[in-house]
């Protein structure tokens, strides 16, 4: 619902006391500029119509951040505050009886409840005038409202101020509501200052209680929601301010559960966010550890008192229509995706490195990471995956340095602008979002030119990438993957060697010492869902993988086969997703048949996102491979099959994104 009122954002300033060639309202405070904050802050209130006053020499910067979210009019030379709202009323719809002028950069520690509850109170007072007024313990350089028993009695700047008015602690702010009617007519009779040669809102209140008009002052109660910003100095409190206020911002994490939202919840609390959440599973390996309180289920209660919304991208995709989301929409709270919220707050002012790429992002993180830890750097980590060492799959660190996955799906990586980016690859996988593969490299390409100026991207030998290179800005520097000899991993797999290799080159760029790095990769233990070793049920090895896209099903197959080459070897496969096997449904076949393993189950489709006959697919992967392949049935139904077969086996491999690592909790609890 609108309100009733138009808004006014005065913008056209220079700021001459900043010193700066920056125009005032763009300078930042956190990672927006003043004028954005602003913006932001206005249009959370449903005003009816929103205009925004800029000069000649901001008005292109600032319409390009703004962009839709309001009108512009310019002030076409520096004649004052009342001059640039008089510019602006001319656009006003007739319509509108009410309108508002905010500063653009006093304003940007309010809250919309106070705005609506100062207009909410002008409209009951039927004032021709409200104004905000606030204590301030410091009032040097600020205009006096002067009183007398009481009642406002007039505004007066310091410079004019008598000694008994300078004891005044009670200033203006810069926010107002008018009567549109009024403030078209008074406006016209304003006294330029002898001084300046401007003209000046402030004076428009002593104008009206010169001609009887009702005006009311709105004190603020908590004076911490203005911050007038006039110099350098005022700038940086500002930011000091504003880096505290955001360390104490209520979230509320929708799919709390997830890897991703799990660990973005730990990180968020570390940081000083009050964090709570809610998913359909409860807890889950990746959230039993939190210290945060987390619901089952999904209700709108859950946004009662939170200053954003943040979600799993999957709760979008799969219930688009949430009613916790429609609730926050009408209350007008944030609403972004857990990597929106990671790029935007956690990683603000950090030294982001990223990993991107259809496979190897989990385990090629962890492993920088760990170099990273090993040199004393303290990184704070983001993962998608349990690591063994951390019983966790984050880690908070106290250094400028933070490291994640950077994960290609739902353009999920655009949020993130990082110094250094590491792409293992560009396979293309997600089929259901990115229809063709031109689209993926084109999303790529975008991700590259977020890449920090000075930058460093991180590629193999690719031709494909090294074209994609030239969309870098021209200060970041392309460095290949390089090869550091005859490295003796811990973890199964000589295909895990590429991911070494790029997590020692990240420690090259950066300068480490190289040898303590090959050490840290050496005794690298690995991490959750990849040839995790779960443990072993009647002498039969039981090892878990993540793996659901056909390269990365066939090197990690055969790499435990090769292990365990004397051995019998099952590979229990669970397809993931329609879209995706539709789509690579001869690559799947092909790999099948080039897996070593001594017998290959197929269990039905898990969905995700999507809908199907379960059964009806994976009965056509089993067909098409043939020999060794069968399908076997839903998980529960694999689990007994394999329960009734156990001694024909040595090891088993459950592989799959789904709920195929369940059926060893099921073993292990099956009654033999």
């Amino acid at each position: 619902m609108q309100n009733r009122f138009s808004a006014i954002i005065l913008a056209a300033g220079m700021g001459k006391r900043m010193n700066s060639t920056l125009p005032k309202v763009l300078h930042p405070i956190g990672d927006e500029s003043m004028i954005v904050h602003t913006v932001n802050l206005v249009n959370s209130t449903t005003p009816a119509f929103v205009i925004t006053v800029i000069s000649k020499a901001n008005g292109q910067e600032v319409k390009k951040i703004i962009g839709k979210r309001s009108h512009f009019c310019i002030q076409e030379k520096q004649l004052g505050t009342a001059n640039a709202t008089q510019t602006a009323l001319k656009q006003i719809p007739k319509e509108v009886d009410t309108v508002a002028v905010f500063y653009g950069d006093d304003t940007v520690f309010y809250d919309k409840e106070t705005v609506i509850e100062i207009y909410k109170n002008h409209q009951s007072s039927n004032a021709d005038i409200t104004f905000v007024s606030l204590i301030h313990k410091n009032p040097k350089g600020l205009g006096r409202v002067v009183r007398e028993n009481g009642e406002i009695i007039g505004i007066v700047e310091e410079k004019d101020a008598s000694p008994e008015q300078l004891k005044s602690e009670e200033v203006t702010d810069g926010l107002y509501f008018f009567k549109k009617n009024y403030l078209e007519n008074a406006i016209v009779n304003l006294e330029a200052s002898p001084v300046t040669g401007e003209y000046y809102l402030t004076d428009l209140i002593n104008l009206a209680l010169k001609d009887d008009k009702k005006v009311e002052a709105y004190q603020l109660e908590d004076a911490s929601k203005w911050h007038g910003v006039n110099t350098q100095e005022e700038l940086k409190e500002a930011n000091e301010k504003f880096a505290a206020s955001v360390r104490d911002t209520r979230i509320h994490i929708m799919g709390i559960s997830g890897a991703g939202a799990a660990a973005v919840a730990g990180i968020a609390s570390a940081s000083g966010f009050k964090v709570s959440g809610c998913d359909l599973q409860g807890h889950s390996v990746y959230s039993h550890n939190l210290d945060v309180e987390i619901e089952e289920g999904h209700s709108p209660d859950h946004i009662q008192s939170v200053d954003m919304l943040i979600v799993s991208p999957a709760v979008t995709i799969l219930d688009p229509k949430n009613k916790e989301i429609e609730q926050a929409k009408r209350k007008n709270i944030p609403v972004l995706t857990w990597q929106e919220f990671q790029g935007k707050f956690l990683q603000k002012d950090k030294y982001v490195i990223t990993v991107a790429g259809a496979y190897g992002k989990s385990t090629t993180t962890t492993m920088i990471a760990k170099i990273l830890i090993d040199a004393n750097l303290d990184p704070t980590v983001e993962i998608g995956a349990k690591v063994t060492e951390w019983n966790s799959n984050y880690k908070v660190g106290n250094s400028k340095y933070y490291i994640c996955e950077s994960d290609e799906y739902n353009n999920n990586f655009l949020n993130y602008y990082p110094t250094i980016a590491i792409i293992l690859n560009i396979g293309w996988d997600h089929p259901d979002f990115f229809k063709t593969r031109e689209s993926l490299v084109e999303s790529y390409r975008k991700f590259i030119g977020n890449i920090q100026e000075d930058g460093t991207l991180i590629i193999p030998n690719d031709p494909e990438l090294e074209a994609l290179a030239k969309s870098a800005l021209p200060s970041v520097k392309v460095v290949k993957i390089g090869q550091f000899g005859d490295l003796k991993l811990s973890i199964i797999g000589d295909f895990r060697k590429e991911n070494a290799n790029a997590a020692l080159t990240v420690a090259k760029v950066l300068n480490l010492d190289l040898d303590r790095a090959k050490y840290s990769i050496e005794s690298f233990k690995g991490i959750g869902r990849r040839l995790e070793l779960k443990g072993e049920i009647k002498t039969v090895s039981f090892y878990d993988d993540y793996a659901v896209q056909p390269y990365t099903v066939l090197k990690t197959a055969n790499a435990l086969k090769e292990k365990y080459s004397d051995k019998k070897v099952v590979l229990v496969f669970e397809p993931h997703t329609f879209s995706r096997v539709e789509k690579f449904f001869d690559d799947f076949v092909k790999t099948l048949k080039e897996v070593n393993a001594d017998q290959i189950f197929v269990t039905s489709v898990y969905p995700a996102r999507e809908s199907g006959d379960v059964a009806q697919l994976s009965k056509k992967i089993a067909g098409a491979v043939g020999g060794k392949t069968f399908y076997t049935g839903s998980i529960e139904q694999t689990a007994d099959h394999i329960k009734n077969n156990l001694a024909n086996f040595d090891v088993v491999l459950t592989m799959g994104a789904g709920n195929v690592y369940k059926i060893y909790d099921l073993l292990r609890t099956a009654q033999f």
